[in-house]
Protein backbone atom coordinates (compact mmCIF):
# COMPACT_ATOMS: atom_id res chain seq x y z
CA UNK A 1 0.00 0.00 0.00
CA UNK A 2 2.96 2.61 0.83
CA UNK A 3 4.59 1.63 -2.46
CA UNK A 4 1.37 2.27 -4.13
CA UNK A 5 0.79 5.29 -2.59
CA UNK A 6 4.18 6.46 -3.22
CA UNK A 7 4.05 5.84 -7.02
CA UNK A 8 0.47 7.39 -7.39
CA UNK A 9 1.82 10.21 -5.46
CA UNK A 10 4.75 10.55 -7.54
CA UNK A 11 2.78 10.63 -10.97
CA UNK A 12 0.40 13.44 -9.30
CA UNK A 13 3.51 15.40 -8.48
CA UNK A 14 4.77 14.75 -12.21
CA UNK A 15 1.17 15.84 -13.87
CA UNK A 16 1.09 18.93 -11.59
CA UNK A 17 4.72 19.78 -13.10
CA UNK A 18 3.72 19.02 -16.88
CA UNK A 19 0.78 21.01 -16.65
CA UNK A 20 1.62 24.20 -14.51
CA UNK A 21 5.42 24.09 -15.76
CA UNK A 22 5.52 27.66 -17.37
CA UNK A 23 1.71 28.51 -17.01
CA UNK A 24 -0.10 29.85 -13.83
CA UNK A 25 -2.98 28.34 -12.45
CA UNK A 26 -5.38 31.34 -14.33
CA UNK A 27 -3.37 30.57 -17.81
CA UNK A 28 -4.08 26.51 -17.87
CA UNK A 29 -7.52 26.90 -16.78
CA UNK A 30 -8.44 29.47 -20.09
CA UNK A 31 -6.26 27.49 -22.31
CA UNK A 32 -8.36 24.72 -21.08
CA UNK A 33 -11.66 26.67 -21.63
CA UNK A 34 -10.46 27.99 -24.68
CA UNK A 35 -10.11 24.43 -26.43
CA UNK A 36 -13.79 23.58 -24.92
CA UNK A 37 -14.70 26.96 -26.86
CA UNK A 38 -16.39 28.44 -23.53
CA UNK A 39 -15.52 31.66 -24.34
CA UNK A 40 -17.35 33.33 -21.21
CA UNK A 41 -15.13 31.59 -19.67
CA UNK A 42 -11.53 32.24 -21.85
CA UNK A 43 -12.08 35.46 -21.25
CA UNK A 44 -12.80 35.85 -17.58
CA UNK A 45 -9.52 33.84 -17.37
CA UNK A 46 -7.47 35.55 -19.73
CA UNK A 47 -7.78 38.37 -18.31
CA UNK A 48 -7.20 36.97 -14.87
CA UNK A 49 -3.96 35.75 -16.04
CA UNK A 50 -2.51 38.88 -17.30
CA UNK A 51 -3.37 39.91 -13.89
CA UNK A 52 -1.15 37.31 -12.84
CA UNK A 53 1.64 37.34 -15.60
CA UNK A 54 1.78 41.31 -16.75
CA UNK A 55 4.69 40.12 -18.63
CA UNK A 56 3.85 37.42 -20.54
CA UNK A 57 3.28 37.75 -24.67
CA UNK A 58 1.52 34.53 -25.08
CA UNK A 59 -1.32 35.97 -23.16
CA UNK A 60 -1.44 38.69 -24.66
CA UNK A 61 -1.97 37.55 -28.05
CA UNK A 62 -4.36 35.13 -26.60
CA UNK A 63 -6.49 38.28 -25.04
CA UNK A 64 -6.17 39.86 -27.81
CA UNK A 65 -7.38 37.37 -30.64
CA UNK A 66 -9.76 35.78 -28.63
CA UNK A 67 -11.41 38.44 -26.67
CA UNK A 68 -10.77 41.31 -28.13
CA UNK A 69 -11.00 40.14 -32.08
CA UNK A 70 -14.08 38.56 -31.39
CA UNK A 71 -15.82 41.57 -30.36
CA UNK A 72 -13.85 43.80 -32.84
CA UNK A 73 -12.46 46.17 -30.50
CA UNK A 74 -9.32 46.62 -32.93
CA UNK A 75 -7.83 49.01 -31.12
CA UNK A 76 -7.48 47.01 -27.70
CA UNK A 77 -6.63 43.57 -29.80
CA UNK A 78 -3.52 46.17 -31.25
CA UNK A 79 -2.81 47.53 -28.16
CA UNK A 80 -2.32 44.12 -26.53
CA UNK A 81 -0.57 42.58 -30.25
CA UNK A 82 2.33 45.45 -29.57
CA UNK A 83 2.86 44.96 -26.32
CA UNK A 84 3.37 41.11 -26.98
CA UNK A 85 6.05 42.25 -29.21
CA UNK A 86 7.60 44.87 -27.35
CA UNK A 87 7.91 42.27 -24.53
CA UNK A 88 10.15 39.75 -26.76
CA UNK A 89 9.20 39.43 -30.29
CA UNK A 90 11.28 36.10 -30.95
CA UNK A 91 9.41 34.76 -27.86
CA UNK A 92 7.59 31.24 -29.47
CA UNK A 93 3.86 30.27 -29.67
CA UNK A 94 3.14 27.18 -31.03
CA UNK A 95 6.70 26.97 -32.20
CA UNK A 96 6.70 30.17 -34.26
CA UNK A 97 7.53 33.45 -33.01
CA UNK A 98 5.19 36.12 -31.48
CA UNK A 99 5.81 38.46 -34.19
CA UNK A 100 5.45 36.37 -37.06
CA UNK A 101 1.72 35.18 -35.25
CA UNK A 102 0.50 39.02 -34.85
CA UNK A 103 1.74 39.81 -37.98
CA UNK A 104 -0.51 36.70 -39.74
CA UNK A 105 -3.60 37.54 -36.90
CA UNK A 106 -3.58 41.40 -38.29
CA UNK A 107 -3.60 40.25 -42.36
CA UNK A 108 -6.07 37.55 -41.69
CA UNK A 109 -8.92 40.09 -40.02
CA UNK A 110 -7.77 42.89 -42.35
CA UNK A 111 -8.42 40.91 -45.69
CA UNK A 112 -11.89 39.72 -43.92
CA UNK A 113 -12.96 43.07 -43.50
CA UNK A 114 -11.58 45.05 -46.52
CA UNK A 115 -12.50 42.01 -49.11
CA UNK A 116 -16.31 42.48 -47.50
CA UNK A 117 -15.82 46.56 -48.00
CA UNK A 118 -14.67 45.85 -51.64
CA UNK A 119 -18.19 43.96 -52.06
CA UNK A 120 -19.70 46.71 -50.75
CA UNK A 121 -17.66 49.07 -52.56
CA UNK A 122 -18.69 47.01 -55.85
CA UNK A 123 -22.06 47.02 -55.58
CA UNK A 124 -22.46 50.79 -54.59
CA UNK A 125 -21.32 51.20 -58.28
CA UNK A 126 -23.29 48.47 -59.60
CA UNK A 127 -26.71 50.37 -58.17
CA UNK A 128 -25.20 53.95 -57.06
CA UNK A 129 -27.06 53.15 -53.86
CA UNK A 130 -25.15 55.66 -50.84
CA UNK A 131 -26.23 53.29 -48.21
CA UNK A 132 -23.75 50.61 -49.55
CA UNK A 133 -21.63 53.25 -50.16
CA UNK A 134 -21.52 54.37 -46.45
CA UNK A 135 -21.46 50.54 -45.53
CA UNK A 136 -18.30 49.92 -47.62
CA UNK A 137 -17.00 53.05 -45.67
CA UNK A 138 -17.16 51.92 -42.32
CA UNK A 139 -15.99 48.78 -43.36
CA UNK A 140 -12.71 50.52 -45.08
CA UNK A 141 -12.28 52.47 -41.87
CA UNK A 142 -13.07 48.91 -39.82
CA UNK A 143 -9.86 48.07 -41.95
CA UNK A 144 -7.85 50.63 -41.21
CA UNK A 145 -8.13 50.05 -38.03
CA UNK A 146 -6.93 46.72 -37.72
CA UNK A 147 -3.90 47.29 -39.57
CA UNK A 148 -3.06 51.31 -39.97
CA UNK A 149 -0.47 50.52 -41.78
CA UNK A 150 -2.09 48.84 -44.89
CA UNK A 151 -1.55 51.85 -47.42
CA UNK A 152 -4.02 50.28 -50.26
CA UNK A 153 -7.00 50.71 -47.68
CA UNK A 154 -6.45 54.58 -47.73
CA UNK A 155 -6.09 54.53 -51.63
CA UNK A 156 -9.97 53.38 -51.84
CA UNK A 157 -11.03 55.07 -49.13
CA UNK A 158 -10.28 58.10 -50.56
CA UNK A 159 -11.68 57.05 -53.72
CA UNK A 160 -15.18 56.22 -51.15
CA UNK A 161 -15.45 59.48 -50.24
CA UNK A 162 -14.73 61.33 -52.93
CA UNK A 163 -17.96 59.73 -54.15
CA UNK A 164 -19.87 60.98 -51.20
CA UNK A 165 -19.02 64.16 -52.28
CA UNK A 166 -16.58 64.27 -48.84
CA UNK A 167 -13.49 65.98 -50.46
CA UNK A 168 -11.90 66.88 -47.11
CA UNK A 169 -11.55 63.49 -46.06
CA UNK A 170 -10.75 62.17 -49.55
CA UNK A 171 -7.79 64.45 -49.93
CA UNK A 172 -6.55 63.24 -46.34
CA UNK A 173 -6.74 59.51 -46.87
CA UNK A 174 -5.30 59.85 -50.24
CA UNK A 175 -2.13 61.78 -48.94
CA UNK A 176 -1.72 58.94 -46.42
CA UNK A 177 -1.54 56.54 -49.27
CA UNK A 178 0.84 58.54 -50.81
CA UNK A 179 3.28 58.55 -47.72
CA UNK A 180 3.25 54.91 -46.93
CA UNK A 181 3.15 53.52 -50.33
CA UNK A 182 5.08 56.50 -52.03
CA UNK A 183 6.83 54.52 -54.86
CA UNK A 184 3.46 52.83 -55.74
CA UNK A 185 1.60 54.06 -59.06
CA UNK A 186 -2.08 53.60 -58.03
CA UNK A 187 -2.08 55.62 -54.79
CA UNK A 188 -0.26 59.27 -56.59
CA UNK A 189 -2.54 58.60 -59.65
CA UNK A 190 -6.37 58.92 -57.15
CA UNK A 191 -4.68 61.74 -55.07
CA UNK A 192 -3.80 63.86 -58.16
CA UNK A 193 -6.95 62.68 -59.97
CA UNK A 194 -9.25 63.58 -56.79
CA UNK A 195 -6.71 66.88 -56.10
CA UNK A 196 -7.57 67.70 -59.73
CA UNK A 197 -11.75 67.20 -59.37
CA UNK A 198 -11.82 69.26 -56.06
CA UNK A 199 -9.82 72.06 -57.73
CA UNK A 200 -6.87 71.92 -56.50
CA UNK A 201 -5.16 71.29 -59.93
CA UNK A 202 -1.69 72.93 -59.02
CA UNK A 203 -0.91 70.51 -56.33
CA UNK A 204 -2.15 67.63 -58.07
CA UNK A 205 0.93 67.85 -61.04
CA UNK A 206 3.07 66.67 -58.92
CA UNK A 207 1.23 63.58 -57.62
CA UNK A 208 0.26 63.10 -61.54
CA UNK A 209 4.02 63.47 -62.72
CA UNK A 210 4.92 61.00 -59.75
CA UNK A 211 2.64 58.17 -60.99
CA UNK A 212 4.13 59.08 -64.56
CA UNK A 213 7.93 58.21 -63.13
CA UNK A 214 6.40 55.14 -61.35
CA UNK A 215 4.88 54.35 -64.39
CA UNK A 216 5.94 56.17 -68.03
CA UNK A 217 4.06 54.02 -70.49
CA UNK A 218 0.97 54.96 -68.71
CA UNK A 219 -1.15 56.51 -71.55
CA UNK A 220 -4.05 57.42 -68.76
CA UNK A 221 -1.79 59.17 -66.26
CA UNK A 222 0.25 61.20 -69.22
CA UNK A 223 -3.67 62.34 -70.59
CA UNK A 224 -4.25 63.43 -66.95
CA UNK A 225 -0.96 65.92 -66.81
CA UNK A 226 -1.59 67.47 -70.37
CA UNK A 227 -5.58 68.29 -69.24
CA UNK A 228 -4.47 69.40 -66.15
CA UNK A 229 -1.05 71.64 -68.00
CA UNK A 230 -4.82 72.84 -70.60
CA UNK A 231 -6.88 73.59 -67.55
CA UNK A 232 -4.28 75.88 -66.05
CA UNK A 233 -3.45 77.40 -68.96
CA UNK A 234 0.28 76.32 -70.15
CA UNK A 235 -1.17 74.93 -73.72
CA UNK A 236 2.22 74.63 -74.72
CA UNK A 237 3.13 72.23 -72.33
CA UNK A 238 -0.53 70.19 -72.38
CA UNK A 239 0.63 70.18 -76.28
CA UNK A 240 3.49 68.66 -75.51
CA UNK A 241 2.07 66.20 -72.64
CA UNK A 242 -0.20 64.96 -75.48
CA UNK A 243 2.09 63.78 -77.89
CA UNK A 244 3.63 61.94 -75.45
CA UNK A 245 0.71 60.31 -74.35
CA UNK A 246 -0.02 59.86 -77.85
CA UNK A 247 3.23 57.97 -78.34
CA UNK A 248 1.93 55.81 -75.48
CA UNK A 249 -0.93 55.08 -76.36
CA UNK A 250 -1.97 51.57 -78.17
CA UNK A 251 -6.07 51.99 -78.25
CA UNK A 252 -7.19 52.80 -81.80
CA UNK A 253 -10.35 55.08 -79.87
CA UNK A 254 -8.18 56.29 -76.90
CA UNK A 255 -5.42 57.35 -79.88
CA UNK A 256 -7.87 59.27 -81.68
CA UNK A 257 -9.37 61.12 -79.67
CA UNK A 258 -5.84 62.03 -77.81
CA UNK A 259 -5.22 63.60 -81.87
CA UNK A 260 -9.03 65.33 -81.08
CA UNK A 261 -7.71 67.04 -77.87
CA UNK A 262 -4.43 67.80 -79.63
CA UNK A 263 -6.37 69.27 -82.98
CA UNK A 264 -8.13 71.61 -80.44
CA UNK A 265 -5.22 72.63 -78.34
CA UNK A 266 -3.81 73.47 -81.67
CA UNK A 267 -6.52 75.26 -83.11
CA UNK A 268 -6.27 77.70 -80.19
CA UNK A 269 -2.90 78.22 -80.86
CA UNK A 270 -3.39 79.24 -84.18
CA UNK A 271 -1.23 75.97 -85.28
CA UNK A 272 -3.62 75.21 -88.13
CA UNK A 273 -1.84 73.14 -89.74
CA UNK A 274 -0.75 70.87 -87.01
CA UNK A 275 -4.61 71.10 -86.05
CA UNK A 276 -5.55 69.94 -89.34
CA UNK A 277 -2.76 66.95 -89.27
CA UNK A 278 -3.78 66.55 -85.70
CA UNK A 279 -7.77 66.18 -86.66
CA UNK A 280 -7.09 63.49 -89.90
CA UNK A 281 -5.05 61.38 -88.08
CA UNK A 282 -7.87 61.26 -85.49
CA UNK A 283 -10.17 60.51 -88.49
CA UNK A 284 -7.78 57.94 -89.79
CA UNK A 285 -7.88 56.06 -86.33
CA UNK A 286 -11.65 56.39 -85.85
CA UNK A 287 -13.46 57.29 -89.15
CA UNK A 288 -16.87 57.09 -87.05
CA UNK A 289 -16.22 59.73 -84.69
CA UNK A 290 -18.20 62.59 -86.11
CA UNK A 291 -16.40 65.10 -83.37
CA UNK A 292 -13.25 64.91 -85.33
CA UNK A 293 -14.69 65.94 -88.71
CA UNK A 294 -16.39 68.75 -87.23
CA UNK A 295 -12.78 69.41 -85.85
CA UNK A 296 -11.11 69.35 -89.56
CA UNK A 297 -14.20 70.89 -91.11
CA UNK A 298 -13.56 74.10 -88.32
CA UNK A 299 -10.01 73.89 -88.86
CA UNK A 300 -10.15 74.39 -92.65
CA UNK A 301 -12.81 77.01 -91.75
CA UNK A 302 -10.96 78.64 -89.31
CA UNK A 303 -7.91 78.77 -91.72
CA UNK A 304 -9.43 79.84 -95.04
CA UNK A 305 -9.65 77.12 -96.74
CA UNK A 306 -13.02 76.87 -98.18
CA UNK A 307 -13.22 74.27 -100.28
CA UNK A 308 -11.95 71.51 -97.82
CA UNK A 309 -14.00 73.12 -95.52
CA UNK A 310 -16.94 72.51 -97.60
CA UNK A 311 -15.89 68.82 -98.02
CA UNK A 312 -16.20 68.04 -94.77
CA UNK A 313 -19.36 69.66 -94.02
CA UNK A 314 -20.99 67.94 -96.83
CA UNK A 315 -19.33 64.01 -95.50
CA UNK A 316 -20.96 65.35 -91.67
CA UNK A 317 -24.18 66.03 -93.44
CA UNK A 318 -23.94 62.31 -94.86
CA UNK A 319 -23.28 60.87 -91.70
CA UNK A 320 -25.89 63.41 -90.09
CA UNK A 321 -28.46 64.75 -92.27
CA UNK A 322 -30.71 65.44 -89.26
CA UNK A 323 -27.95 67.67 -87.65
CA UNK A 324 -28.90 71.67 -88.36
CA UNK A 325 -25.02 72.80 -87.41
CA UNK A 326 -23.58 70.86 -90.20
CA UNK A 327 -25.38 72.66 -92.82
CA UNK A 328 -25.01 76.30 -91.04
CA UNK A 329 -21.11 75.25 -91.43
CA UNK A 330 -21.42 74.58 -95.14
CA UNK A 331 -23.73 77.67 -95.84
CA UNK A 332 -20.84 79.83 -94.19
CA UNK A 333 -17.73 78.35 -96.80
CA UNK A 334 -20.35 79.00 -99.67
CA UNK A 335 -20.96 82.58 -98.83
CA UNK A 336 -17.63 82.99 -98.18
CA UNK A 337 -16.67 81.24 -101.90
CA UNK A 338 -19.12 83.61 -103.25
CA UNK A 339 -21.95 81.50 -103.62
CA UNK A 340 -24.68 83.13 -102.28
CA UNK A 341 -27.45 81.34 -103.91
CA UNK A 342 -26.49 77.54 -102.36
CA UNK A 343 -25.68 79.76 -98.94
CA UNK A 344 -29.08 80.51 -98.77
CA UNK A 345 -30.30 76.84 -99.77
CA UNK A 346 -28.13 75.26 -97.00
CA UNK A 347 -29.14 78.27 -94.45
CA UNK A 348 -33.24 77.05 -95.51
CA UNK A 349 -32.44 73.71 -94.38
CA UNK A 350 -31.00 74.29 -91.21
CA UNK A 351 -33.77 76.40 -90.25
CA UNK A 352 -35.92 73.73 -91.69
CA UNK A 353 -34.36 71.16 -88.87
CA UNK A 354 -34.43 73.91 -86.56
CA UNK A 355 -31.36 75.32 -86.71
Amino acid sequence: MNQKTKQLLCIGLISVVLWGCGSSAEYTTAKIAIEEENWVKAEEYLIKSLEVEPDNPEVMVQLGYHVHAKKREWAKMNDLFDRAVGVDPAAKMNSRPISEIVKNYRAMFWAESYNNAVRKFNGYKGSNDKLELNEAIDLFNQSVEIDPSEGQTYAILATCYYELGDNESAIANGKKASELLPNEFQPNITLGQILSFSGNKEEAIGYIKKAIEIDPTNSNAIRTLATLYYDLGDKEKSVETFQAAIKMETDKKLKANLYFNLGVLNMQLNNFQDAEDSFLDAYDLNPDDTEALIGIAQTFENAEKWRRASKFYRELITLEPENPAHYKGMARVLLKQGDPEGATRYFEKAKKLGG
